[in-house]
Order: C-alpha cells, then structure tokens, then sequence
C-alpha cells in the first residue's frame, strides 16, 4: 500500500513538473513566436528538468519531433571527445606535437601540441568563417575542392598560449583523426558516437537528402535558402569545426553520454575537458555562467543556423534550442526567459500597443556621434529595427523604454527635442536625429 502511494505521489509531481514546464513553453511561444513568425525565423526547444524532457516549437507547420539542423562549431565537441578517445587508447597524448601527425603545412607551426589547437591557445589565423561569398550561393565549385589549409595567414606569436579562437585549429584535429585511423573524419563520428550514443537522427554533414532539414534563412532577406545548399560547404569546407547536423533529442543523448557516463571517454578525459583553467574554454567546451548558476556547453552559428545548449552538471538539467537564422533575436531574453522555464518561473510578456505607444519614435536616424544611420519602423503591427541592413525586433518592458534585447538598446523620446531620441547602450548614452 505504501509502495502504491509512493509510486501515485512521484508520477502526480512528476506529471505537475511537466504540466509547469508545458505551461512555461507555451507563454514562451506565445511571447517569441509572433516576431519569429514575420521574420521567417523556425525555432525548437528542448528542455530536461529531474529526468522530464519538455519541448515546443515557433514557427513550424508541421509537428515533426525530428527536426534536423546544423549544429555549428557544437561539432568541436565531438572532435574534442574523438581525440580524446585516441588518448583514453594511448594512441596520442595532449603534449604530442602536430608535426607527428601531420606533414609541414605553411603558416603552421610543428612544434603546437594537440592540446594548443584543443583550448585554442595556437596563435593560428582563421582559414574559414570569414570568406566574401555567400554559402549559399557559391560563385565557383573550385571554393569548395580546394585544401583549405592551402591558405592560411601568418599566425601571431603574441597569441599562443592565450585562447583565441578560431577553426583552423579543430580542422587540424579532424585531419590528425583522420591520419591516426586511416578513416574518414565522418566514418569515426558515426562509429565512435552516433552509434553508441543511439543518435539515429544525427549526420555527419548537412545535406538536401536529409529527411525533415530545417531549412536555413538569410539575414538581410530572410529568404528560404535550402536551394542553395552545397553539402561540400558542409563536409569539405566547415568539416570537423562545424558539420554535424542533429536534432535536439539527439543532441540530449549526446550530452547526456557525454557527462554522465563512460559510453564515450573516461572518467580522467572528461576531467580533462571540463578543466577551464581559470578562464572559459576547456578541451571543446565551453563554461557558461547564467544567474550564477555555471553549464558545459559550445555553441553553434553557421550560415543559416544558431544552436545553443547548457548542460548544468550539478543535476543534468539541460536547456537546449536551435533557430534557422545564423543570429538569435532576442538572445539575452531568450535565455533569461528559458531559465525561468526550467526553472518553474513565470516569464513576463512583452508590453502591448507599443505600436500606438511608441509610434512618435518611428522615421531615420542619424547617431552624429558615430556616423550611424539606423530606421524604426512599424512591420506587421510589430516595430523594427533596420541597422546596418539587418532587421532587429524591439519591444517594450517598461513604459515609455523601446528595447532591442539582441545588442542591449534602449530608445526613449527626447523630452527637450521631440525630433531626436536617446539611445542607451552599456550606460552610455548618444543622441539620435531625425532625418527629414
């Protein structure tokens, strides 16, 4: 009898747990989705609180839970635990050179270790991330059947030794991988995690021939661009700094063999990756400290995609999401309000009628002070913001204050020039001018 009303006491809390999350999420949508929805923007969410998972998504037409998107530079992470399967082997150390692994490549020091290119300590300059053209729409197929590392700039001497990030040094690990095992990079991915992680909806690279792949946006346009697609961008180009495609409840799996087992590395590898040495990088992973509360994590943001992922290792608690959009709007907000959802808390809404409220704001302005031209406008009885050709949501959470939650703007109306605004960003304020 005890042991019925044990069982009947756990799953009603747990069923409440889930109710508050489900609850949370659905004000969540109902606070984003609108401004995701006119600016083309698809967004997932996956959260675990005490072992329940809870999920919502903006924006889609379809109710797939297997939605596929590109995980961005979170595949370092990967290529972090594929190294450090080599070390759990005794097949490589973290103090071995590059050059035992690797013939002389210009530019590129042999004597940094695989450790240096791990913590991004390398010095090296980037060799992707920072082309002129569009991914997606590719001025010549050479671009992408070249050797990337062909080209790489003089690194800084100043620098090795103290993180500075780039994927030059995580697509010299997936090569080292590759010249260790005598495999591809996207064979070891498969054998070596997806499989024993049981993620069966995880791809080495992007490509049109996934099933359910969310399609990526533009910025300035905020166009479809699944035509555009090049998997060689993805697999040739990008490679082991940023391939993978995944979904969240894979990526779940992930995590959770990650820090919560020994399906994937040892006990002593995984100190290994989570020692931060005082700073915020580890081996593939990131700290992230949100409300003093501290999460392992590494995002994400490719052309057309953002992810972001918080693993709180204090209880497994996990907030995971993704949007088709290589910038989140609202990103601080996001998060803030996502905590609060894990957490079981109440999430404000934004203000309504800003549009009526603030409509004085609208027009062209000129920043004197910095030579910035920037636009408030009204879109779909919502306001925008166009700066710099991209388009920022605003919204209000206090009277008489229109915010861009992205950079951290807050606009007020001048009360002695009722044709300028202020502009309040990290405690400092400019004064915009309406141009006429």
């Amino acid at each position: 009898m005890i042991k019925q009303q044990l069982v009947t006491y756990f799953t009603l809390l747990f069923s409440i747990t889930l109710w508050a999350q489900n609850k949370g999420l659905t004000d969540f949508k109902q606070k984003y989705e609108p401004y995701y929805k006119v600016s083309n923007i698809s967004m997932e969410v996956l959260l675990k609180n005490e072992d329940s998972f809870s999920s919502q998504r903006l924006n889609f037409e379809t109710d797939n839970q297997n939605n596929v998107f590109n995980i961005g530079s979170a595949t370092k992470t990967f290529t972090a635990v594929l190294i450090l399967q080599e070390v759990d082997r005794n097949k490589l150390r973290l103090s071995d050179s590059i050059g035992m692994y690797l013939s002389p490549i210009q530019n590129v020091s042999s004597s940094l270790t695989i450790e240096q290119l791990l913590r991004h300590q390398s010095g090296l300059a980037e060799v992707v991330g920072n082309q002129k053209w569009n991914a997606y729409n590719i001025p010549h197929d050479s671009l992408l059947r070249r050797d990337v590392l062909r080209d790489v700039h003089p690194p800084s001497p100043t620098k090795v030794g103290k993180f500075d990030y780039t994927n030059t040094n995580y697509i010299l690990l997936g090569l080292i991988l590759e010249k260790i095992n005598d495999k591809n990079y996207f064979e070891l991915l498969q054998e070596r995690i997806f499989s024993p992680c049981k993620m069966r909806h995880s791809y080495p690279y992007v490509s049109k021939n996934i099933d359910h792949l969310v399609h990526p946006t533009d910025e300035k346009l905020e166009q479809d661009q699944y035509n555009g697609i090049n998997y060689k961008f993805f697999a040739d180009y990008t490679f082991s700094a940023g391939c993978i495609a995944s979904t969240l409840t894979d990526m779940a799996l992930f995590y959770e063999a990650l820090f919560e087992s020994e399906t994937l590395i040892s006990t002593t590898s995984r100190t290994k990756m989570t020692d931060f040495q005082d700073g915020n990088y580890g081996l593939g992973l990131q700290k992230l400290v949100l409300n003093g509360t501290i999460y392992y994590g590494h995002g994400g943001n490719n052309y057309g995609y953002a992810f972001r992922n918080y693993y709180n290792p204090q209880n497994g608690n996990m907030m995971l999401y993704y949007i088709n959009r290589f910038r989140v709007p609202m990103k601080n907000a996001v998060i803030e309000d996502l905590q609060k959802v894990l957490y079981h808390q109440n999430i404000p809404l934004f203000r309504t009628g800003t549009v009526r409220e603030f409509n004085a704001l609208k027009g062209t302005y000129i920043l004197e002070e910095i030579g910035l031209k920037f636009t408030i406008y009204e879109r779909e009885k919502l306001l925008y913001l166009t700066i710099n050709g991209l388009k920022v949501p605003l919204v209000s959470t206090s009277p008489e204050v229109l915010s861009d939650l992205s950079s951290g703007i807050d606009f007020t109306l001048n009360p002695k020039h009722s044709h300028q605004i202020i502009w309040t960003q990290n405690g400092k304020q400019l004064i915009a001018t309406r141009q006429q």
